[in-house]
């Protein structure tokens, strides 16, 4: 009976298609974009990534190129998620990416409230 080959990796495809630094950069663009997605409900652009991980343009751009170099054939990383063991991880980060940006909110919206508080307290300066 012939042994049967072992499919590579992703990360193997992506380093031999693109090198080790766009093939690793490809594999950051595919996370970033597949977590957003995640959480928009929809596939995001890459402005969409970018804002939803508070990153620059430039950088998601230029990881969606390399995705671009490494993976020609496909076109959006969601073949790179689609086990059940992946989107329940992207589940997972995407709902915990949701409640921070959730908690940030409240925590702007209430340092002018405070702070306005604190300001109105009584000034105790020392005695010159």
């Amino acid at each position: 009976m012939a042994k049967q080959k072992r499919k590579p990796s992703w990360l193997e495809v992506a380093i031999s298609r693109a090198g080790f630094l766009d093939g690793t950069r490809a594999l950051s663009w595919a996370y970033t974009w597949a977590v957003a997605r995640q959480s928009l409900g929809h596939d995001p652009s890459a402005e969409e990534v970018a804002q939803w991980w508070a990153t620059a343009e430039r950088t998601t751009y230029r990881e969606q190129a390399a995705f671009r170099k490494a993976f020609p054939e496909l076109p959006n990383p969601a073949a790179l998620y689609a086990s059940e063991e992946a989107q329940a991880m992207l589940a997972q980060h995407a709902a915990l990416g949701d409640k921070l940006e959730e908690w940030g909110e409240q925590r702007r919206a209430n340092r002018e409230a405070s702070m306005i508080r604190l300001g109105l307290g009584t000034a105790n300066l020392p005695s010159t």
